[in-house]
């Protein structure tokens, strides 16, 4: 990482330690990449964030291309390399086209999309950019995925915009990609 160094037992503070420990016995006792890296320099807030990570990320009854075009929403709106690159893929393999993907990134104009395609990237980009969704963002978000599922991408942004605030302030490089990088 190019804004602090590694992150072990030792770095931090001998009252967080338990805390620390705590955070990386699932792993095996490796220390979590990416924004969990960064997070775990404050591992009591790493805990207590995991269980919302846990949930956005691998229990939302969104699908899998609704939640990939968020997170890439978020990225894109978050100028984030890291979380641009590692969803990208993803993205596509959940059946989102490289058209689209390749729009995006470029932030040129998208191509035509499914309705809930439009309404995710809408919603997200209307939320991170303006601070708040027009009536026809909310109504087309809440006409594809209902008023829980809306929540629930709210919440999926939110933490890939934390995810984006530790990646960027930090200046995590990124791992080696075939992706083309995100321009910013």
């Amino acid at each position: 990482m190019a804004r602090l160094e590694e992150v072990t037992r030792e770095s931090v503070a001998e009252e967080l330690r338990g805390a620390f420990d705590a955070l990386i016995a699932d792993s095996g006792g490796n220390v979590p990449l990416g924004p969990g890296a960064v997070a775990a320099l404050s591992p009591e807030m790493a805990l207590r964030r995991r269980p919302l990570s846990n949930y956005v990320r691998w229990e939302l009854t969104l699908p899998q291309n609704v939640q990939e075009l968020a997170i890439l929403a978020t990225a894109r709106q978050m100028d984030c390399p890291y979380v641009w690159n590692a969803h990208a893929p993803m993205a596509r393999n959940a059946g989102v086209s490289a058209e689209l993907v390749d729009a995006m990134r470029e932030r040129a104009p998208l191509p035509a999309m499914a309705d809930d395609e439009s309404a995710v990237v809408t919603f997200v980009t209307e939320m991170l950019s303006g601070h708040r969704v027009s009536q026809e963002a909310y109504d087309a978000a809440i006409a594809q995925f209902g008023m829980r599922q809306t929540v629930d991408l709210i919440a999926l942004a939110g933490q890939y915009m934390t995810n984006a605030c530790f990646l960027n302030a930090f200046e995590v490089p990124l791992p080696e990609t075939a992706e083309p990088v995100l321009p910013v």
